[in-house]
């Protein structure tokens, strides 16, 4: 082992500061990225039940139109629930059957549905028609965030889409 005149090793082992300045460089830009992950990560409960709500519309949209069936779609504004249902005509009676599960809205609250042709709701239940040939009844659904910011979710009646607009959130 070479040695220096003072005693000391002259064999380095160990990082140089270039070796540091990439590490550090790395570990800058890693945590530059997952902090405002880390930071949105209240919302999430809340995106996690539209996308919940959009998902289950453009589901029972597809299935009807595939199935030839037609599906309701029931809100619960008293539970603040979702259900779905397909309805079969066997013998000469339509069956109500569930179809999935129940979806719970809650941290959202629904403050009212707005249903074209059927008027404005508070309370209760209201269903929406999801028909056989590619087309449902037009609506609007107004949700309430626990930090008070409404989303107002419409329901296209052609395609099955659920447009999510948290700007124009007031309905009359």
């Amino acid at each position: 082992m070479p040695m220096s005149p003072t005693g000391i090793s002259i064999n380095r082992s160990g990082f140089t500061l270039i070796e540091l300045m990439v590490v550090i460089v790395i570990l800058s830009l890693v945590s530059f990225i997952s902090m405002p992950l880390l930071a949105n990560r209240g919302d999430g409960d809340e995106r996690l039940k539209l996308r919940r709500v959009a998902g289950t519309v453009k589901q029972l949209y597809n299935e009807a139109t595939l199935t030839r069936d037609e599906h309701l779609l029931t809100f619960d504004l008293d539970r603040n629930s979702l259900l779905a249902f397909r309805l079969r005509a066997s013998s000469g009676a339509v069956e109500k059957e569930p179809f999935g599960r129940e979806v719970m809205l809650a941290p959202l609250q629904i403050e009212q549905i707005d249903v074209k042709g059927k008027g404005t709701f508070r309370t209760g239940q209201v269903s929406v028609r999801v028909f056989p040939l590619g087309w449902m009844e037009q609506t609007h659904l107004l949700v309430r965030h626990e930090n008070g910011d409404e989303v107002q979710l419409a329901f296209s009646p052609l395609t099955g889409a659920v447009t999510i607009d948290a700007e124009s959130a007031t309905m009359q």
